[in-house]
């Protein structure tokens, strides 16, 4: 269905992402029309009038220029500044991620916020991710018994993605860039209270940011949560691993249906079936289960696969007043309070109570 009413949105930070965006919210988004942009740097400023946006040369004109809506694609020290900014200027505000550096900016951001009756949310897409929605598929089924271990991973070699990714005052680094998207998944699968976090983040190439993070997040159900991004890692591991006392299931890749279940159909361990021998000793434990006692399953097939639009579209619905929004304060309060909690455990070496 047309949406009568067409929004238009304004984008601060005319890099990779925030083209990215213009061009899918202009191909893929009824109702929103991306139209202007405004950048520090000339050169995506030129190219952003070839595209056929209008430029302005401060983010206070094009705030006042008529747009209802902006998003924020800076690097990730300016997020505050241009949230409260759009929102005092009566702009609805999408932020990229991280939403903020730290819990006590994204207070003041939400003040603002409440304060304004202005939207504010955060561009958490990998909600819309297939192997995401898989894996929470399989997660509220229950078909793998009691839950205790879930990892989360990505790998690359190719090291950092941008120049102020790798920079500490910019707020670079692995955790703030792919660790906030996996901390967000994690939690929005694991229907509990976080209760602790131990976290070990490596400079592997950059000295002062982190390029190796390794997050365990425990929740009050007894389900540990594992997420790990490497930038230096050569060799894939499942993107999904997720065990129960019934099954394990697994995920290969990203944006993808490979991967498999299997799970127990004789619960009780004969124990006696056999050992395996090594050249230095026998073990029982990893003999294998015999095939008649483990079945193998596919991956659920989705009945409705994920869309990225629903973000968009939702952010148009809360401007209506006719929902409200899908990724909450709340929301963005919790991962945030996760992944600073991971910053300190990094830091001391040890467990942080949440």
């Amino acid at each position: 269905m047309v949406n009568e009413m067409v929004r238009k949105i304004g984008i601060i930070g005319y890099g990779n992402m925030g083209s990215w965006h213009v061009e899918n919210i202009n191909s893929r988004i009824d109702g929103l029309d991306a139209v202007a942009v405004y950048d520090i740097d000339n050169e995506r400023c030129k190219l952003a009038e070839e595209k056929g946006l209008l430029v302005f040369s401060s983010a206070e004109e094009m705030l006042d220029s008529g747009i209802d809506l902006v998003l924020i694609a800076t690097p990730n020290n300016f997020h505050k500044y241009y949230s409260i900014l759009a929102m005092e200027h009566g702009v609805h505000v999408v932020c990229e991620k991280p939403a903020c550096l730290n819990c006590e900016e994204l207070e003041e951001v939400i003040e603002v916020s409440l304060r304004t009756g202005m939207l504010y949310t955060v561009h958490q897409n990998r909600r819309f991710d297939i192997d995401y929605a898989i894996m929470k598929e399989i997660i509220d089924s229950d078909i793998l018994g009691k839950l205790y271990f879930l990892d989360s991973r990505l790998y690359s070699n190719r090291g950092s993605s941008g120049k102020w990714r790798s920079t500490y005052e910019a707020g670079g680094g692995t955790l703030y860039d792919w660790g906030i998207h996996m901390i967000d998944q994690v939690l929005c699968l694991i229907n509990s209270k976080p209760t602790y976090v131990f976290a070990q983040l490596q400079s592997v190439r950059f000295p002062k940011v982190d390029d190796v993070c390794r997050v365990i997040i425990g929740f009050e159900n007894g389900v540990k949560a594992q997420i790990v991004a490497d930038l230096w890692c050569y060799i894939d591991e499942p993107r999904w691993h997720l065990s129960g006392d019934d099954g394990t299931a697994s995920i290969e890749e990203w944006f993808s249906y490979k991967g498999k279940i299997v799970k127990a159909n004789i619960k009780e361990v004969d124990w006696q079936q056999g050992c395996v021998y090594t050249p230095n000793g026998l073990s029982r434990t990893m003999w294998p289960r015999p095939k008649q006692e483990i079945e193998e399953l596919e991956l659920p097939k989705l009945k409705k696969e994920p869309r990225w639009e629903e973000f968009y579209e939702n952010v148009l619905a809360v401007i209506d007043k006719k929902a409200e929004p899908i990724v909450t304060h709340d929301e963005l309060r919790l991962s945030m309070k996760v992944m600073m909690a991971a910053f300190e455990s990094a830091r001391n070496n040890k467990t942080v109570a949440l």
